[in-house]
């Protein structure tokens, strides 16, 4: 959200309310992040509430009050509403999976509305998905009218705002939309996909949530919020089409089966799988407006669903023309001031960019450690595997890459930390990481985010076991360096199983030594125990090492590479404030 973007409200026929304190949950999420601007330009105190600290925070929102807190701990929740007058509630769990997120969605709603009560909010506005509570829903819509009936147990009103498919330049359904257009040239259509659709433009949903703040008459009600247009499915990726200048075929297909369409379109999109497969389950129902009655309380002309695509599309032109400006301008104050501009990695936006950004694109700095001999090789990687108490015999081939970074040891480290496979530094969607149990020590990387596979897959293939990718168990995180080390060294190792041939991963930080030549203030190193299923004599082929070589190392010195950007980058704003 930059000063180059106009704001949505400025037409709006509400008064801002100023002197009420108003928390925003779901503030790093995309509805909430277009919000909280609205609010601070109308003179609201503003308190956004994330689950971890990030120093983007105070630099995305000067200004505003940033607590630490998560819906499923209702303690540091309890805390977070105290000295609240409204809530927006802007929480849900799709990206988990039906099998999950109902049950955390209902126990966030149960915590937050208890809370409420005992802070004496005086009002929640949450906003929801349309449809018609009277026939069958999918599990996403029923969970989200689900949510609704929670928060309604307390004695705080919840006005409720149920919305369809939003379309924004960052909404999940906008991406599908857009980039199923741009990626897949013929289009097989079940009849499924012929349910009705009132899509609503992220500025106009912005509206209605300030409205209904600046509104007292909404209190306590629920009302349906949508554009001007009911559509089809097939009807809202023709108009994309003519948007985006494209032609595009469309067939009628009988075949329906939800898992194959949601899996090839998070292939060809930058969405991940389960929360594409949530939202194509409830393509079944019809999501239009049948109560309009917020149209006379909070009076203004929305867009169309074609206004609504240009203005995303236009948003996403500014935000990259804003950056390219950026960009250029660091240049030249760098040329002048002999230093380099600093800027995050770009973030990959689906299997193609990926491959682009990880295996074609050639790493700016070497990182693998070359050696002499095999014996040089495995008396430098005896050295390390001595501080990570790891037997490095357990294993015939070391790959080691070391990279310099200009921040300190402590702070790198924490970056890996709090890292959550985000595509800016990990192909994500080729192998997607997912903390199992919510937990750095018990990773699992599954091949395009699959986490089920048939069972002649999953037993095995020609003898060798390829799913999942692998799996990682924390053997040690060393969070606080070892007081007799001089070298702050903190590293994550873990013993890995599954397809891909390694049996040992670790990432391991220190602070530069002068006498190695290191310029950079910390060293962080990649490495793996290569181990092609106990089959030692395939580590001496050459067509398997050249192999290897090309895969493994490529994708390994441009993870490094980008880590060492963001890492360098994000140092840089917390010193310049």
């Amino acid at each position: 959200m930059g000063v180059y973007l106009d704001r949505f409200c400025d037409d709006l026929p509400t008064r801002p309310i100023p002197a009420n304190k108003i928390l925003v949950t779901g503030a790093t999420g995309y509805i909430g992040g277009e919000l909280i601007p609205e609010l601070m330009a109308r003179g609201y105190q503003v308190r956004v509430m994330v689950r971890s600290y990030s120093p983007e925070h105070s630099i995305r929102w000067p200004g505003v009050e940033v607590v630490m807190a998560d819906a499923l701990d209702f303690e540091s929740l309890n805390d977070a509403l105290k000295g609240i007058h409204c809530a927006y509630y802007l929480l849900h769990s799709l990206h988990l999976g039906k099998k999950k997120f109902k049950h955390i969605d209902n126990q966030a709603a149960t915590n937050f509305q208890k809370a409420a009560s005992i802070n004496n909010l005086k009002r929640i506005i949450y906003l929801g998905g349309l449809g018609n509570p009277e026939i069958p829903l999918s599990d996403h819509l029923r969970s989200r009218l689900m949510v609704a009936d929670e928060l309604r147990k307390g004695k705080t009103p919840v006005t409720f705002l149920r919305a369809a498919v939003i379309i924004g330049s960052d909404s999940a359904s906008y991406k599908i939309i857009k980039h199923l257009v741009q990626n897949c040239p013929v289009f097989l259509f079940p009849q499924r996909a012929n349910s009705n659709c009132q899509p609503i433009a992220i500025r106009d949903v912005i509206k209605y949530l300030v409205g209904s703040l600046e509104n007292a008459k909404t209190t306590g009600e629920t009302y349906d919020i949508g554009g001007p247009n009911v559509l089809t499915y097939q009807k809202m990726l023709k108009i994309q089409a003519k948007v985006l200048g494209k032609k595009r075929y469309f067939y009628p297909s009988f075949f329906s089966t939800i898992n194959i369409y949601a899996r090839i379109t998070s292939m060809l999109t930058p969405v991940p799988f389960k929360l594409i497969k949530s939202l194509m389950e409830s393509c079944v129902n019809d999501v239009v407006c049948q109560n309009k009655e917020i149209k006379k309380l909070i009076p203004f002309r929305p867009l169309t669903y074609k206004e609504a695509l240009v203005k995303a599309l236009n948003r996403e032109s500014q935000r990259k023309v804003s950056y390219d400006e950026k960009t250029i301008s660091s240049e030249m104050n760098s040329k002048t001031n002999k230093s380099k501009s600093l800027s995050p990695p770009s973030k990959s936006k689906g299997i193609w960019s990926d491959i682009r950004n990880f295996l074609l694109h050639k790493p700016e700095t070497p990182t693998l450690i070359k050696f002499n001999s095999k014996g040089e090789r495995e008396n430098f990687s005896y050295r390390i595997a001595q501080r990570l108490d790891v037997s490095v015999f357990n294993y015939r081939i070391l790959n080691i890459h070391k990279i310099g970074i200009n921040a300190p040891a402590k702070y790198v480290f924490e970056e890996l930390l709090k890292w959550n496979g985000d595509s800016s530094c990990w192909p994500n969607y080729i192998a997607n990481v997912a903390r199992r149990n919510d937990k750095l020590d018990s990773l699992s990387i599954n091949l395009f985010g699959w986490a089920k596979y048939p069972s002649w897959l999953k037993n095995g293939l020609f003898g060798f076991k390829f799913i999942p990718l692998f799996k990682l168990n924390a053997i040690n995180i060393q969070r606080t360096p070892d007081p007799l080390g001089a070298d702050n060294a903190r590293y994550l190792l873990y013993k890995c199983s599954g397809g891909y041939p390694i049996g040992v991963f670790t990432m391991y930080v220190r602070s530069s030594i002068e006498d190695q030549n290191e310029k950079e203030q910390a060293q962080l190193f990649l490495m793996v125990g290569f181990n092609f299923y106990g089959k030692e004599k395939w580590s001496e082929k050459k067509f398997i090492n050249r192999t290897w070589e090309v895969i493994h190392d490529r994708v390994t010195s441009n993870v490094l590479n980008r880590v060492k950007q963001l890492s360098e980058w994000r140092f840089d704003k917390i010193q310049s404030g």
